[in-house]
């Protein structure tokens, strides 16, 4: 199993570590990371909080997985 976290050890430079960074920044009340189990890769979005809503999302496409986040958003953020 690869478990990359932003910020941690993982594929830096990777398209997909350049998104959840990207992401980490756009949504700082979650965790970010990417975990591979032998041929799939999944995302997986944790909330620091749990109040935080969605509180975790996991999913194999990075738009999905921004998509989840950005509806859990109170409206005017």
């Amino acid at each position: 199993m690869d478990t990359g976290t932003v910020g941690g050890s993982g594929s830096a430079g990777s398209p997909d570590h350049d998104e959840l960074a990207l992401l980490a920044a756009e949504f700082p009340a979650f965790r970010f990371w990417r975990q591979t189990f032998h041929d799939r890769t999944l995302y997986i979005a944790q909330g620091t909080s749990l109040s935080t809503r969605p509180h975790t999302v996991v999913t194999d496409d990075l738009g999905e997985l921004r998509a989840a986040l950005t509806a859990g958003q109170p409206p005017g953020r």
